[in-house]
């Protein structure tokens, strides 16, 4: 398809295979507008920069230790392939139950090396409440 171009500099507008297209200005007022906005942007940017952050969501540490224990312990210990954990706390002392969650025992694999130790110790602390 052949291409006919003609432009007419009277009019500002030029013709394609038969179309007229015209080239129309933008208006000075938009412009205006354009540069306003550009540069209200570029000092927000640089004058508060602190507003344009976003924020990771806080991860909720509360609660950190019953995740834990529901993602990783209750996988057994809530079937029957392990033994029930309520009451743990008042048969075992702390450090027995932590060393047992770092180093595993019997057929319950060590997991210390998943976890640090304060994630340890709120798997303890959840421990303490857990009947």
């Amino acid at each position: 398809m052949k291409k006919e171009y003609q432009q007419h500099d009277s009019k500002e507008a030029d013709i394609v295979s038969d179309i007229k297209i015209e080239h129309n200005r933008v208006p000075k007022l938009l412009v205006v507008v354009f540069y306003v906005v550009a540069i209200w942007a570029i000092g927000y940017a640089i004058f508060m920069p602190g507003k344009l952050a976003v924020e990771p969501a806080a991860a909720p540490q509360d609660n950190k230790g019953e995740l834990i224990f529901e993602g990783t312990c209750l996988s057994c210990h809530a079937t029957g392939a392990a033994p029930d954990l309520s009451g743990v706390t008042d048969r075992m002392p702390e450090e027995d139950i932590k060393n047992v969650i770092k180093k595993g025992r019997n057929t319950m694999p060590a997991i210390g090396h998943l976890y640090t130790e304060k994630e340890i110790d709120m798997v303890y602390e959840y421990l303490k409440d857990y009947r």
